[in-house]
């Protein structure tokens, strides 16, 4: 993070050499050096901020390209798959580092988002982002055209959904099949809201009750 931060030109590039110092040794066998998803968005952030250290379109560009390899890198790993978060941040490097509004900054975007939904990431934050950094056009293009109608209301479609991580719910079938497990991806307008998704409530709840617990736990209210 400190080389995130940094007002160096190449701040990218030296984050890169920690992240790549901290695999080489994992894989040496120091279990002190594994890297986590944390260690990835860190190189992602310097990438997007050398924005702030130098006007030259060469260094934006090359710091792109280094955000968007280091997401490719970790759609290679077992253990350091990217999120929504790594997509979020990739959309806000793109959108930072190449002209607003640029049929090259469009593309790069749309052709992010593909991947983002290819990969079953694509929660608010993400459609936010898009929507805010493409034009009407593209957007219509890449989300509203061909979106799918839930109780009378255009939605993203299952898929585009399927790995945020919400808990799939069991209970008992109720035609003598034994258990049954039903999904519970959120269903989320091509608006960007949350529009029918016990998953999602469930999910709320579930992070309120974590942090009254954990308040029981440090001695606060609960």
């Amino acid at each position: 993070h400190a080389h995130g931060n940094s007002d160096a030109e190449d701040k990218y590039a030296r984050a890169n050499d920690i992240l790549q110092r901290m695999i080489a040794q994992h894989a040496g066998g120091n279990e002190e050096a594994r890297p986590d998803v944390c260690s990835f968005h860190a190189v992602i952030r310097a990438c997007s901020r050398t924005v702030e250290a130098t006007s030259s379109p060469e260094k934006h560009r090359e710091a792109l390209l280094l955000a968007i390899s280091t997401v490719q890198h970790m759609k290679k790993s077992e253990s350091h798959r990217p999120n929504a978060k790594s997509y979020l941040l990739l959309l806000q490097c793109c959108a930072n580092l190449l002209p607003s509004g640029s049929v090259e900054c469009e593309k790069a975007l749309s052709s992010i988002f593909r991947s983002c939904r290819k990969d079953g990431l694509v929660n608010r934050q993400v459609l936010k982002q898009f929507q805010s950094t493409v034009s009407t056009e593209a957007y219509h293009r890449e989300v509203v055209r061909d979106a799918p109608t839930y109780d009378g209301i255009k939605s993203l479609p299952e898929t585009w959904t399927r790995s945020l991580g919400y808990r799939p719910r069991t209970r008992s079938g109720t035609d003598g099949d034994g258990m049954v497990t039903e999904k519970r991806n959120p269903i989320i307008s091509v608006g960007g809201e949350v529009i029918g998704s016990t998953a999602y409530n469930d999910h709320r709840m579930r992070r309120r009750w974590e942090k009254k617990n954990q308040k029981v736990l440090q001695g606060g209210r609960s």
